[in-house]
């Protein structure tokens, strides 16, 4: 995506405005264990992803703005510099694969998650955390981004489970609370 990148500019300040992460649904979800290794797409900063640091085997965290990873490395945790639509790892090489309050920012959002899907081990579970379209409040944050020109594009959480029908073994779930959805998606072995 060309022009004007937003979390690259507000980098080095994102901790500060949006705090450190200490919402542990994601956690809960992904149910990690010490053997596992996760990536944290669009992770940035590595706010949410400190939240597995002492839970899993390895943490990647990737992100296309280099100013919001150079703070992910600062808390010492692993980075590249790449677009979701075209990350840089083999097939099945990651456990569980995490999106935090991303996806409505990307630019293609299926190939988005056909990477995801790719990169997703057997046995494996992706959760993707969104703000919950249909919730009030984030009608009006998405107007917001709109008029911030961000070219965010917010779907309910029932369209990206429909996205997410890469097999016909996928297991599907959607769970919501206050606004947030977390679709969960479970790669049978």
């Amino acid at each position: 995506m060309s022009g004007f990148n937003h979390f690259n500019f507000i980098g080095p300040i994102y901790d500060r405005i949006f705090g450190r992460s200490k919402n542990q649904d994601i956690v809960a979800f992904a149910q990690v264990n010490q053997t596992h290794h996760l990536l944290d797409v669009g992770g940035g900063t590595g706010r949410v992803s400190k939240l597995f640091e002492s839970r899993v085997k390895g943490i990647q965290i990737a992100d296309p703005a280099p100013k919001m990873l150079l703070e992910a490395q600062i808390k010492g945790l692993r980075t590249v510099v790449a677009q979701s639509e075209r990350l840089p790892y083999p097939n099945g090489a990651f456990d569980r694969v995490i999106m935090v309050d991303a996806l409505h920012h990307v630019a293609d959002q299926q190939k988005t998650l056909d990477e995801m899907w790719r990169l997703l081990a057997p046995g494996g579970k992706i959760v993707i955390e969104e703000p919950d379209i249909n919730h009030f409040l984030v009608k009006l944050i998405a107007l917001g981004e709109k008029v911030l020109l961000m070219r965010s594009h917010f779907l309910k959480p029932e369209r990206v489970a429909a996205m997410c029908r890469f097999d016909p073994s996928a297991k599907i779930e959607i769970n919501r609370k206050k606004g947030i959805a977390w679709v969960i998606i479970t790669r049978q072995k």
